[in-house]
């Protein structure tokens, strides 16, 4: 992540701040977790996406040195606050990853 192009890293976070649409649709939609575990989820996912759109923001402004780190951290630090939002980070994140990929290859980039 750290070699990445500023617009690549932008393109990056674009991608997982859609991927994260998805996961709050998976959320919504699973019916195994109760309501209040669901609002949980929906809490801490809206908390997690606002400092996503901080960091991609920082990039613009050109305060992004530590974009992986924070990206990580709040990652980190916003899965521990609910389970059902943990077990949608991973495939959200992978998910988001894997299209970033698809795009560079057929962009003729391979960073």
């Amino acid at each position: 992540m750290h070699s990445l192009s500023l617009p690549d890293k932008l393109k990056f976070l674009d991608d997982l701040l859609f991927y994260f649409t998805i996961a709050g649709r998976g959320i919504w939609s699973d019916e195994q977790p109760i309501d209040a575990e669901k609002v949980e989820a929906f809490k801490w996912l809206n908390e997690l996406l606002h400092r996503i759109w901080n960091i991609r923001s920082g990039l613009q402004n050109g305060e992004g040195e530590d974009f992986a780190t924070r990206l990580y951290e709040n990652i980190k630090f916003y899965g521990e606050q609910s389970t059902l939002l943990r077990s949608h980070l991973v495939p959200t994140i992978l998910g988001a990853f894997n299209i970033f990929q698809e795009r560079q290859k057929s962009h003729g980039q391979h960073d």
